[in-house]
């Protein structure tokens, strides 16, 4: 194979469900995947999810954000079965926004209608893409990962009241695949390390921690190209003395791979 050929590794740390379309994204692009699981989503109903589920029942709020398409799967599954498409159905007479195309997707196949999509997916984006509409406002923003909803103070800035309710949690797997996948990072051979979100970074440095090679797997990613998707991503690899060579405008895990891959061949360009 000649170094033209020769394709980038790509570690994909992204949640079990999500893994299968990723590595496939990332061979068609040219890389090859590294697909280990770093966190697993969690289901969970906050203490305003009630308060939530009320307001679009009772027609109270004008505008409901889902942050993600896992949103739309763990939101529905908070309610009883014989109760969803009515919940569907009244849902579909408030101003439905999806962030980005693959939540309009996950929410199409749920049957719910999408009133308005933002072209880029970032938080000052979408907060921005919002702004006419949110003047006195209510909006309910439905999201999951910690740091996906950082456009909200935006737009209570720009006058909306804002309430929001978290579906799911990430959790740390912490199977012999994930102690593994830590051994496999210490070798030197993972070109391209893609992080999706702050659990993730934490929850992979607390892997190399128990094995005490935390500092030494700072190093190797230093060497590396490190990619984050968004500011809390890449602040939470800054705690572990890691600096996020890219970081894409739009936070879809596409346009990570896209950027990752300029990244790759810019580097071997300056050698």
């Amino acid at each position: 194979m000649t170094p033209e050929q020769i394709k980038p590794v790509i570690a994909i740390m992204r949640p079990e469900r999500y893994l299968s379309e990723s590595t496939g994204l990332a061979r068609s692009m040219g890389f090859d995947p590294l697909a280990v699981p770093m966190a697993e989503l969690s289901n969970i109903k906050d203490s305003v999810y009630d308060g939530f589920f009320s307001r679009v029942m009772q027609g109270e709020t004008d505008c409901v954000i889902f942050a993600g398409p896992a949103e739309i799967e763990y939101a529905l599954k908070k309610i009883p079965p014989p109760m969803r498409p009515q919940f569907i159905e009244t849902l579909n007479k408030r101003h439905i926004v999806a962030v980005n195309p693959e939540t309009k997707e996950s929410l199409d196949a749920a049957g719910i209608k999408v009133d308005a999509m933002p072209d880029i997916c970032n938080t000052e984006e979408i907060a921005a893409y919002m702004q006419d509409y949110a003047d006195e406002a209510i909006i309910d923003v439905v999201y999951g990962a910690p740091g996906s909803n950082a456009f909200t103070d935006h737009l209570q800035d720009f006058g909306a009241t804002v309430y929001e309710t978290r579906v799911y949690n990430l959790i740390d797997p912490d199977k012999e695949e994930q102690e593994q996948f830590i051994r496999t990072v210490m070798q030197g051979n993972i070109d391209i390390f893609a992080f999706t979100d702050p659990t993730t970074v934490h929850n992979f440095f607390d892997h190399a921690k128990r094995q005490g090679l935390d500092k030494d797997v700072a190093q190797v990613l230093n060497a590396s190209i490190v990619a984050a998707i968004g500011d809390s991503t890449a602040h939470a690899l800054k705690l572990f003395r890691v600096k996020a060579g890219v970081t894409p405008e739009n936070f879809t895990f596409e346009e990570l791979l896209k950027a990752s891959m300029q990244e790759y061949k810019d580097k071997k360009d300056r050698k």
